[in-house]
């Protein structure tokens, strides 16, 4: 039992990957529960820190949990650390699922503290490495993460202001999720296409050269989607969604071949091409619909977040199971998994334009996404227990 936790502190996807989609499967299933009358809340907030906090908090942590460490030539998690990310996630996720949404993001924002605290600490003490620059975008939706939930919770007890609330709001629901994947996405989707990395270097403790071009390019990135929210916030929300749609094009057709032919073709790779799509597309139908805009959105994140999750995720997942035979081609239940998120994610879209149908679309959503997920679940959960070492 001991050597199992110590393997799951030094790759804590093992553990974070299949408790986020169950947290997810959980959370889309709150709809059905209250329209059959079996739930004694309405959902709406409650949903969505199940899906921000719990399901994609999840694969946040257990991808920077492991990634990261290694990135830096640093040590893996400790027992303790792992322990204790379990208990503040498994909090965050019951409170959330209790309708005690002000205990979810107070408990979430301490999680983010701790995660962010060990990122920080592994760079600046070890220091053997220096990660790469991207990586800055995923700190920065870290930490402005646990500033937004928290200050979400306290506006439960002492309200903000209207532009204060909304941008918190929009920063934990969008930004905390959007920025470590556009973070990441330059220095891992080439690789899902057998190119190299432009944000891939060598090791070095100092930044190497072509290194702050890089980074400072990351940082106006994350400045011009904060812009965006921000304009949300202050009553412009055509043009802050415009611009981060318009920002999200530019940063992956700039810097990852997504948009490009590869010199592979494979499952995870097709799959992270129709997450970008989704994502602004999404996007730009929130702010052009403004009427449809939590239906828009949904686009944005059960098909854009969704689709990129289950890419990155499969890739982590038979990378350290040392199926990497299975990147190359096709894999039929990643395709079968992503084919059911979109078409759920339709779905909800189609219930804010077609109001006589909300309430069956709400509910038809909740089970496809839920479908998606368990599929995608139960094939991957063969080689979560699986080492590169080990033989298939």
């Amino acid at each position: 039992m001991k050597a199992c936790i110590s393997r799951w502190a030094s790759e804590p996807f093992r553990v974070f990957f299949p408790l986020g989609m169950l947290a997810a499967i959980a959370g889309v299933m709150m709809w059905p529960l209250l329209y059959t009358g079996k739930l004694g809340f309405y959902p709406g907030e409650a949903h969505s820190r199940v899906m921000i906090e719990g399901f994609m908090g999840a694969f946040v942590i257990g991808f920077l949990g492991t990634a990261f460490p290694r990135l830096t030539g640093n040590a893996s998690w400790s027992c303790g650390e792992l322990v204790w990310m379990i208990l503040l996630w498994a909090t965050t996720v019951a409170s959330a699922l209790n309708g005690q949404v002000l205990v979810a993001d107070t408990v979430f924002a301490t999680l983010l503290l701790l995660l962010s605290s060990g990122m920080i600490g592994r760079w600046a003490c070890g220091n053997r490495d220096t990660p790469p620059p991207g990586f800055v975008m995923a700190l920065a939706g870290i930490l402005g993460g646990a500033l937004a939930a928290g200050l979400l919770a306290w506006n439960q007890k002492y309200p903000l202001g209207f532009t204060s609330y909304q941008f918190a709001k929009l920063w934990l629901n969008q930004g905390f999720l959007l920025l470590p994947l556009m973070g990441i996405a330059p220095y891992l989707l080439p690789r899902f296409f057998g190119m190299e990395s432009g944000h891939s270097f060598h090791d070095s403790p100092t930044p190497p050269p072509g290194w702050w071009p890089r980074f400072t390019a990351s940082v106006i990135c994350a400045l011009l989607i904060a812009a965006g929210f921000a304009l949300e916030a202050f009553g412009w929300s055509l043009v802050g969604h415009v611009l981060r749609a318009t920002v999200i094009l530019a940063w992956f057709a700039s810097e990852t071949p997504v948009f490009r032919r590869g010199k592979l073709s494979c499952t995870p790779g097709n799959v992270a091409r129709f997450a970008v799509v989704a994502l602004i597309l999404g996007t730009a139908a929130a702010g052009l619909w403004p009427l449809a805009r939590v239906g828009s959105l949904h686009l944005f994140f059960a098909a854009g977040l969704g689709l990129a999750v289950l890419a990155v995720a499969t890739r982590v997942v038979l990378g350290h199971g040392g199926r990497h035979d299975l990147l190359v081609g096709r894999i039929v239940w990643l395709r079968i998994a992503a084919g059911l998120l979109v078409l759920a994610a339709a779905t909800r879209m189609t219930s804010d334009f077609v109001p006589a149908v909300r309430v069956s679309h709400h509910i038809y959503a909740a089970w496809i996404w839920a479908a998606g997920g368990s599929v995608w679940l139960i094939f991957v959960s063969r080689y979560l227990g699986r080492g590169e070492e080990e033989p298939s």
